[in-house]
């Protein structure tokens, strides 16, 4: 259950003016330089069951980008007070979640730092996203999808008259973070493990591997088609692999390997999408074998501003049973384009569902209001059925700085 986890789960750039005739040698201001940008934010998140606090925190982030002729330097720290959280973790945390400098060449764009890379061509659910990991401290970032964190990596980024070559090098592999021990996003068998080994006097620790991980991407782009090929050589985002040494348990991820094929068209106001994966050495229940992974979804924006999107997907491994489910979005815009209010989810067998509704305010230029509410359904030895008291209500506050 807990392996399985992790199958299912606005910066305007300043151009140089190309019609600045200026020829003196004046030293751009600081201004031109330099941007700074950020948010305050203050969020409560109260369960629909035990009506238990599972968040009450304020949080700040702050983003610093810099522009150099080819260069551009961005970093974004954040930090949090969430005194709901202090029963299982220090209620104050800062991070450094980006840092990176990238050069923008002709044929050949550069990066190295700590960043993002989205590589899957589908919404909600990708066979080949795999070069951020999954933050399973909270991996719910949305009904549809997860939350991921930055990767320190180097990416390189190539464009031929034959299409695009994307090459990503993480030296030491995904930035992994486990929920803590009694966290409500937990998953079961884990806290069983933590549990047992805790009566027994057994010490557990959960190794991150410090080995490289990389992968290569290869897109082009058409009239109307854009298909690609990739492959990535990584670990899984859940330590599966459990060893017994002496009087000691190690809990670890494992490298896999994966191919993908993807493929995305567009007619019209729509776009079809598709995903096939086919991973050799996956560590499936008892034993590794072959997997394949399969999506197909199709996205819409009808009348004007109403944007529905579904997915379909198939994760299947020939000595395991099949999972198969689907995700979707529907939302709309509402007075003067200040309201968002839609729907998201997804489903899966073993009665499987996550349904989130929300309402996004822009309330003017420097306040954004947000109330949501999230509600999970499954089985017990499912992947959703471990939040099934997580149920929740938010409402979220945030400043523009």
């Amino acid at each position: 259950m807990f392996l399985a986890l992790t199958g299912l789960c606005p910066w305007a750039l300043a151009a140089d003016d190309p019609f600045d005739f200026n020829l003196s040698d004046a030293t751009p201001t600081a201004e031109e330089r330099w941007r700074l940008s950020g948010f305050i934010e203050t969020r409560s998140r109260q369960t629909l069951t035990e009506g238990d606090w599972l968040s009450n925190r304020t949080y700040g982030q702050a983003e610093l980008m810099h522009n150099r002729g080819a260069l551009r330097f961005f970093a974004m720290a954040s930090a949090e007070h969430d005194g709901a959280k202090r029963r299982y973790r220090d209620p104050t945390r800062v991070e450094l979640r980006e840092a990176y400098v990238h050069y923008d060449g002709t044929a050949v764009d550069v990066t190295v730092g700590k960043q993002r890379v989205g590589w899957g061509t589908a919404d909600g659910v990708s066979t080949i996203d795999r070069v951020n990991a999954v933050d399973l401290r909270e991996p719910i970032g949305n009904a549809r999808t997860a939350a991921r964190r930055p990767s320190t990596l180097m990416r390189v980024q190539a464009t031929t008259a034959a299409g695009v070559f994307d090459l990503v090098w993480l030296p030491r592999g995904r930035d992994r973070k486990l929920p803590g021990y009694g966290s409500p996003w937990e998953p079961r068998d884990l806290h069983a493990l933590r549990r047992d080994a805790r009566e027994r006097g057994m010490p557990l620790t959960t190794d991150d591997t410090e080995a490289d991980e990389g992968g290569i991407r290869y897109v082009r782009y058409g009239p109307g088609l854009d298909w690609g090929v990739a492959y990535y050589n990584g670990y899984t985002d859940a330590p599966t692999a459990l060893r017994i040494e002496g009087s000691r348990l190690r809990l670890m991820p494992e490298r896999i390997r994966t191919w993908n094929v993807n493929a995305a068209m567009g007619f019209g106001q729509s776009t079809l999408r598709g995903e096939v994966a086919w991973t050799p050495d996956y560590p499936g229940p008892g034993h590794y074998g072959e997997r394949w992974q399969y999506v197909v979804g199709w996205d819409r924006t009808l009348l004007t501003n109403l944007y529905v999107n579904v997915q379909l997907f198939r994760d299947w491994m020939p000595r395991g049973e099949a999972i198969e489910g689907g995700t979707f979005a529907v939302s709309n815009l509402f007075f003067d384009d200040t309201l968002t209010a839609g729907l998201r989810g997804q489903w899966a067998n073993g009665g499987q569902l996550a349904i989130e509704a929300f309402l996004e305010l822009q309330w003017n230029d420097a306040v954004e209001i947000a109330v949501r509410a999230m509600f999970f359904d499954g089985d017990a030895d499912t992947p959703l059925g471990d939040y099934l008291d997580n149920d929740f209500a938010e409402v979220s506050v945030r400043w523009l700085l």
